[in-house]
């Protein structure tokens, strides 16, 4: 964002004063003449006024977890000597800055960069293979631009672009302001959104995809950072979305001012709490930090799950001070969840699920009466709870999970590197043998916050 008035529009805006801004903000006709007499084109580099910022991506073959238990192939941008990651690297520069970006092709395809947002480079510079050129294996070219005005943008792979950005070739591209230039926010978080088929090969002669993970900064929750904003601090969210699907991004407990689109101040800045967000739109908002945790999520539910099961896909916390209770008094520290995993990623199921009998019309299913067996350790299932959720066993001993509650439970172990799902109708019990020490993790896998572990001695 280029800084000019947007400290001052923002502080009024704090102070609900921006009414009385109406007037002074400029109206219809005076920005389209200040859009038809800005310059426009191509900015020679010989014009740049500050420093030479240099940066070489190679291009490498990698594999991540980007999703509980879901590893997959990516091709991913990194600086020599560094691992390449999904999103690459993020690459900063100033207004007037000369900007070079090396790519040096270490793949086994041809690629480009495409330096998404930036309007001051030569046709040459804009990464399309047929307008500038591509770059083959083993080759190298470097993108140059003078850098001239702030804000949010990006780079990405422009060859064979459905695929290319698929496979993970993208990162963000942040122009600061001049130095000594102030802003009105204390730190930054760049949150590059993005999906995924979990099925999809690059070796596929046509590229098909049908997205069933969603990402942020290339994970899927529960595996996306928390954004801690202290609380009474104002920070400012780069919100990019380089997927091929519109987002609809929702922050409980909180407004944010939406203070620049695609790179460009906004001139009357707006509070949201849901910010709607196309295929390559970049908007910067600013946050204030509160008391307590709050969800920040894609509101089209579709794309809350991992690989179909709730929860998960574009979902993370925007943390701040200590929670509060209704009444303003402290709340006690919440428990810890058992499992940093503990979103699921759904199971194979083992055979055909039978087809369930029609209950009596506001009857329960009838309970199945089953017995323990002898010396086994019983978990019990009441209230959506386990109780104990933490057990320790030795080597060799039988446990049982019973289900009191008048609902069906999926029970999901997890041992052996392997889910495993053993469906509880109400009254149902089963056992299992844990014969090798270590941990067994469990959860409920249509109520992933029932989690439990028995340590195997």
């Amino acid at each position: 964002m280029n800084g000019r008035s947007l400290p001052t529009l923002c502080a009024l805006l704090a102070l609900g004063t921006a009414p009385a801004l109406a007037g002074g903000l400029p109206g219809r006709d005076a920005l389209i003449q200040a859009f038809q007499t800005r310059p426009v084109g191509t900015v020679p580099v010989s014009k740049a006024t500050g420093q030479v910022r240099e940066y070489t991506l190679e291009v490498h073959r990698i594999r991540t977890e980007i999703s509980p238990g879901v590893t997959v192939e990516q091709w991913a941008f990194g600086l020599p000597g560094q691992p390449a990651t999904v999103p690459g690297p993020e690459l900063r520069a100033r207004v007037g800055d000369r900007v070079r970006i090396t790519l040096v092709n270490t793949h086994t395809q041809p690629h480009t960069v495409h330096l998404h947002g930036i309007t001051s480079l030569a046709q040459e510079m804009d990464g399309v293979p047929h307008t500038s050129a591509a770059i083959l294996p083993g080759q190298s070219f470097t993108y140059e631009f003078v850098a001239t005005e702030a804000g949010t943008h990006a780079y990405h792979c422009h060859m064979q672009t459905n695929l290319h950005l698929d496979m993970g070739m993208y990162g963000a591209l942040i122009i600061e302001p001049a130095a000594g230039q102030a802003v009105p926010w204390t730190a930054e978080h760049t949150l590059i959104l993005d999906e995924w088929d979990s099925r999809q090969t690059p070796d596929a002669v046509v590229h098909d995809p049908h997205p069933d993970l969603f990402l942020v900064n290339g994970r899927t929750f529960p595996l996306i950072p928390d954004v801690h904003v202290p609380q009474g601090q104002t920070d400012l969210l780069r919100v990019i979305n380089l997927g091929a699907d519109p987002h609809s991004l929702h922050l409980h407990g909180h407004s944010v001012l939406v203070i620049a689109k695609d790179g460009h101040d906004l001139p009357a800045p707006y509070q949201a709490d849901t910010l709607p967000i196309l295929p390559g739109e970049r908007y910067d908002v600013l946050v204030k930090g509160r008391d307590g945790a709050f969800p920040f999520h894609d509101h089209n539910t579709t794309q809350n799950v991992n690989r179909g099961a709730y929860p998960g896909g574009q979902h993370l916390m925007v943390t701040g001070g200590p929670a509060l209770k209704a009444d303003g008094t402290p709340a006690p520290a919440s428990a810890p969840t058992v499992h940093a995993h503990a979103a699921p990623t759904p199971p194979v199921l083992p055979g055909p699920a039978p087809a369930p009998a029609a209950p009596a019309a506001h009857a329960h299913p009838a309970p199945v009466p089953t017995e323990p067996p002898a010396g086994s350790a019983v978990i019990r299932i009441s209230n959506f709870q386990y109780t104990p959720a933490e057990l320790h066993v030795t080597a060799g001993q039988s446990v049982t999970w019973h289900n009191a509650d008048p609902v069906i439970h999926h029970v999901v172990l997890s041992r052996n590197g392997q889910d495993e799902v053993h469906p509880l109708p109400a009254g149902g019990s089963f056992t299992v043998t844990l014969g090798s020490p270590g941990e067994v993790r469990y959860r409920c896998l249509p109520h992933p916050f029932m989690q439990g572990v028995v340590h195997v001695k």
